[in-house]
C-alpha cells in the first residue's frame, strides 16, 4: 500500500468496491496547510494566510490552517464541522486526490492518476454506497464528476505552478521567518517589496497580463491573518482535551460570523 493510504484507482482493485461521501473535515483537523490554486486566491486570502514553499515541481502558494505541525487547526471544529466560509478545493473530493503524471493528452490536458485513501474509512462493499465502476467497467457518474472537479483543478495548479515560475525568474521570493511578531511555518517564503518595487515597466507588465499580480497582492493583504491565527491556537493551547472550544467561544464564534452559508457541496466548482 501506498504511503498514507494513497493507491491508484482501478478496475482490477476497486471493481466490487463502494465509497462514501464524506460528511466531516475530522481528516483536515491536523493539516498544517494546503496548496491553493490561481482561481481561489481571492477567496483563500479573505481567510487564511497565504505563504510560498519550495516543492519537487518549483514553488506553490499555500493556505495555512495551523502555525505548526503539532496543533489542531482552528478551522475545524471538535465535532468535524468545517468553520470558515470557503473550503480550499484540495479538501473538497476525500478521500481521492489527483497525482499529476507530467504529462498532457493531445488536447493539451494534464494526465493525472487518480487515486483513493484506502485508510479514509470511506471505502465499503456495501451495494447501498456508490460503487467505483459501473457495469461496463467504467468510472461511476460520481467518481466522474470528482475526476472532472480533479481535471480542473490539476489545470489550475500547473498555470499557478507557472506563475510562480515567473516570480521565482524575476527574483521576488525570499524566505519569510515572521509577520507583525508572529513565527512562520519552516520554510515559507514571501514577495520581497523592495524587489518589487524595482521591476520593469516590461516586468511589471508580463505579471498583470499573466495574473500573477493577483496571487502577489492575495498573498500581501492575507498576511493579517497571521495574527488571528496565532491568537486562535494560543487559546486552543490553554484549554485543556476537556474544554475544547464550542459553538460559542471565540474562535468558532468568529468563524461563524464569516461563515454566511455552510459550505455543503464538497465536490462544487466553487473557486477552481
Amino acid at each position: 500500500m501506498a504511503q498514507n493510504g494513497l493507491v491508484p484507482v482501478t478496475a482490477a482493485r476497486h471493481g466490487h468496491q463502494y465509497w462514501k461521501r464524506f460528511t466531516s473535515y475530522e481528516f483536515a483537523t491536523n493539516r498544517a496547510g494546503c496548496a491553493i490554486v490561481l482561481q481561489e486566491a481571492p477567496q483563500i486570502a479573505a481567510i487564511f494566510p497565504i505563504v510560498f514553499k519550495e516543492i519537487s515541481g518549483g514553488i506553490e502558494p499555500r493556505a495555512i490552517l495551523s502555525l505548526t505541525d503539532d496543533m489542531p487547526t482552528p478551522f475545524v471544529s471538535p465535532e468535524g464541522r468545517w468553520l470558515a466560509s470557503y473550503v480550499p478545493s484540495e479538501l473538497r473530493c476525500h478521500p481521492f486526490q489527483a497525482q499529476p503524471l507530467g504529462q498532457n493528452t493531445p488536447d493539451g490536458s494534464a494526465l493525472f492518476q487518480l487515486n483513493v485513501d484506502e485508510t479514509s474509512g470511506l471505502l465499503s462493499t456495501n451495494p447501498k454506497d456508490e460503487p467505483f465502476f459501473d457495469m461496463a467497467g467504467k468510472l461511476s457518474p460520481g467518481l466522474q464528476d470528482v475526476q472532472r472537479f480533479l481535471q480542473t483543478r490539476v489545470a489550475a495548479r500547473e498555470t499557478t505552478l507557472e506563475l510562480c515560475q515567473t516570480l521565482r525568474v524575476m527574483g521576488l521570493f525570499e524566505p519569510a521567518e515572521s509577520h507583525d511578531g508572529v513565527a512562520l511555518p519552516f520554510g515559507s517564503l514571501g514577495i520581497s517589496a523592495p524587489r518589487l518595487k524595482k521591476l520593469s515597466a516590461a516586468e511589471k507588465l508580463k505579471l498583470l497580463d499573466s495574473d500573477a499580480f493577483l496571487l502577489i497582492h492575495a498573498h500581501q493583504i492575507s498576511l493579517c491573518h497571521f495574527a488571528w491565527l496565532a491568537h486562535a491556537q494560543r487559546q486552543l493551547a490553554e484549554q485543556n482535551s476537556q474544554q475544547k472550544y464550542t459553538e460559542n467561544s471565540d474562535i468558532s464564534g468568529f468563524l461563524s460570523a464569516m461563515a454566511n452559508a455552510q459550505n455543503d457541496d464538497v465536490l462544487g466548482t466553487s473557486g477552481v
